[in-house]
């Protein structure tokens, strides 16, 4: 997609540091078709923007089931404000031991406006007490997550972004991987006493 691949500078391919990359992604995106760099938000913009086919597995080994969902996740400007993406999951989740399938959705807020591009919550009823980081919106954001495509070692930018958001006593370990012009992962793991697990989505752009 034309601003997709306008969105990557040129230079030396970049991975997510192996501290922060539990889960192999460096290995792949050392490969010849890994992108190039995400050096402003306005990249990460143009990379996001569309409509994605994802695939989510779950494996918890406390707080949580086995499984995997299957679904579309679409980015899309707000109308209030263009530097704004909402973020909307919406899919078919099957657990282990359940019978039926059930529908699952979540929204975020990427807000591109921020170098590093910031994450928020959209409407949480735990953050209702906090001021609400973009006003312009009609909905109530409260931060989440950075991602920061690189850094030092990545000239400032890359193709992987490693963050962490602790929830209670539970912390969560992620990274979201660009991994070609048209598919990105996003990888978590849980860990802490409420919770034990592990979340892959893998998305494909449609």
């Amino acid at each position: 997609r034309g601003a997709a691949s306008g969105g990557f500078a040129g230079g030396t391919r970049r991975t997510c540091p192996a501290a922060a990359d539990p889960w192999g992604l460096r290995a792949r995106m050392a490969s010849p078709a890994a992108p190039l760099r995400l050096t402003s938000g306005e990249a990460v913009k143009a990379f996001l923007l569309g409509r994605w086919a994802v695939a989510k597995t779950f494996d918890y080994r406390i707080g949580g089931g086995r499984g995997k969902l299957a679904g579309i996740a679409t980015f899309t400007e707000m109308p209030q404000r263009r530097d704004a993406l909402m973020y909307e999951e919406r899919g078919l989740v099957e657990l282990e031991g359940m019978g039926k399938p059930f529908e699952a959705y979540r929204k975020y807020i990427f807000n591109t406006s921020k170098w590093p591009v910031e994450v928020y919550f959209v409407d949480d009823p735990t953050k209702k007490h906090l001021d609400s980081l973009i006003p312009e919106l009609d909905c109530h954001t409260s931060f989440f997550i950075p991602l920061p495509f690189g850094g030092e070692d990545q000239g400032g930018g890359g193709a992987c972004a490693a963050a962490s958001h602790l929830c209670v006593d539970d912390l969560y370990s992620g990274a979201l991987a660009v991994m070609s012009d048209d598919a990105f992962e996003w990888r978590w793991s849980v860990k802490g006493p409420q919770k034990d697990g592990d979340i892959a989505s893998t998305y494909t752009r449609e």
